[in-house]
């Protein structure tokens, strides 16, 4: 996947906004964040996981694809291959974790998968 399909899905969900920080792009949900390039390589996004078991999960049956860096492994994240990422996989993270980290009332208002 390119970078600009990523931002056509992270900027698909409520309230996400894009943000320079430390000069890269970053997606954030009021101030939380929720995913950007990560420093150690331009191909390489960061997105916040916060179930460690599908993190572990993602880690051990994909590795070609999810991977992890000594500087991220006490985040709550799992670094990604981005030309090797799936389209829909990618959207279910961002959207897992945008669930996990907007407010409720903003969840609540948005269609469950099942609907």
């Amino acid at each position: 996947m390119e970078f600009d399909e990523i931002r056509q899905i992270a900027l698909s969900f409520p309230n996400v906004e894009e943000h320079l920080v430390f000069g890269g792009p970053t997606f954030k949900i009021g101030k939380r964040f929720l995913a950007c390039i990560a420093k150690i390589d331009p191909d390489t996004l960061c997105i916040k996981v916060p179930d460690r078991l599908e993190r572990e999960y993602l880690l051990t049956t994909k590795p070609d694809i999810y991977y992890m860096a000594d500087h991220y492994a006490n985040f709550e994240c799992v670094l990604i291959r981005m030309p090797k990422a799936d389209r829909e996989e990618l959207r279910n993270l961002f959207e897992d974790a945008w669930r996990a980290y907007a407010p409720k009332r903003l969840v609540a208002q948005y269609p469950t998968p099942f609907s």
